[in-house]
């Protein structure tokens, strides 16, 4: 089987349509139907059960689809690697920056690149950090910036003097007694979100109240955790820029830092090309001294392709 009809039978998995997926596909729908019938015959199995209200996947047809479709990841890659061969000296690299950090950050990181890998064709991607980390995994992305501590099986090289002040933030006044504060809705981060251990510092310090009857709403996203502060009069864990920039109240006498790191996933990619990368001219110093406290420690995809 070839990829163009491995391509057409994952268009009927989405659709549920022979006519949609024809649409698709430019083919008429008895052609596609044709290549239909010939995989399930050389299969031995029908893929999709057939009714008036279209086409749904049979219980073989469900198991076999995640390999049909890392097939066709396999496929996209290698087409995108022939294509960067037939330009000598010249290859694609796809990296995601983060949302997170300042644009003066991510601008610096930018030029870094450009200067440390010339002979590459670069493209930039935008996101926070749990989407970024899915980039690597499903997308074929070679570096990304996340937030947090190293991820399993995952190269990563932390960003010296690089790190983002988690705080807790609320629509209130700053003030407000502990007591009424409880009573908000907490915006808790999800267990993979890089400010989850912020949070249960949070609590443990006494700062924040978690009881089974608290009103609580899981995010990954410190975009979403922004959006149910401010909407829904929550309290929840962002960057200190974030909420400076919302005009949101910062809880006292807490904060956290968690590193910056970035994450490497082509082994092509020389040790020292990537030293050259988080070398001193991407410090991020602070402005100001922060005082240390008790509990300080050590995330709307814009793809762009830059050219010098």
């Amino acid at each position: 089987m070839d990829s163009r009809t491995l391509r057409n039978l994952m268009r009927i998995v989405q659709t549920g349509s022979l006519s949609a997926a024809a649409e698709h596909s430019c083919l008429t729908v008895q052609a596609l139907a044709a290549q239909l019938n010939k995989v399930e015959e050389q299969f031995g199995f029908r893929l999709f059960r057939r009714s008036n209200k279209g086409l749904t996947l049979t219980p073989q047809g469900t198991e076999l689809t995640p390999y049909m479709d890392k097939v066709l990841v396999a496929t996209r890659q290698m087409e995108e690697k022939v294509a960067a061969l037939k330009v000598p000296g010249q290859r694609t690299l796809k990296v995601a920056l983060n949302t997170t950090l300042s644009e003066d950050f991510n601008r610096r990181m930018i030029g870094r690149l450009f200067e440390v890998f010339p002979d590459h064709q670069l493209e930039f991607s935008y996101a926070e950090s749990m989407e970024n980390l899915s980039k690597l995994k499903n997308e074929d992305f070679d570096l990304a910036i996340l937030i947090g501590p190293q991820k399993p099986g995952l190269p990563s090289i932390v960003l010296p003097e690089v790190q983002v002040q988690v705080v807790g933030a609320h629509c209130g006044q700053e003030h407000d007694p502990l007591v009424l504060l409880g009573d908000k809705l907490q915006v808790r981060p999800a267990d993979d979100c890089p400010y989850s251990h912020s949070f249960l510092r949070f609590l443990d310090a006494g700062l924040g109240n978690y009881e089974s009857g608290q009103r609580t709403i899981y995010s990954c996203s410190e975009t979403l955790t922004l959006s149910l502060i401010t909407q829904m009069d929550g309290l929840g864990m962002v960057s200190r820029e974030a909420a400076q920039r919302n005009g949101l109240t910062i809880f006292p006498d807490f904060e956290d830092y968690l590193e910056v790191r970035l994450a490497i996933n082509n082994p092509e990619l020389s040790g020292q090309a990537l030293n050259d990368v988080v070398d001193l001219s991407l410090h991020e110093r602070a402005e100001r001294n922060v005082r240390r406290r008790p509990h300080r420690h050590t995330e709307e995809e814009v793809l762009a392709e830059i050219r010098t």
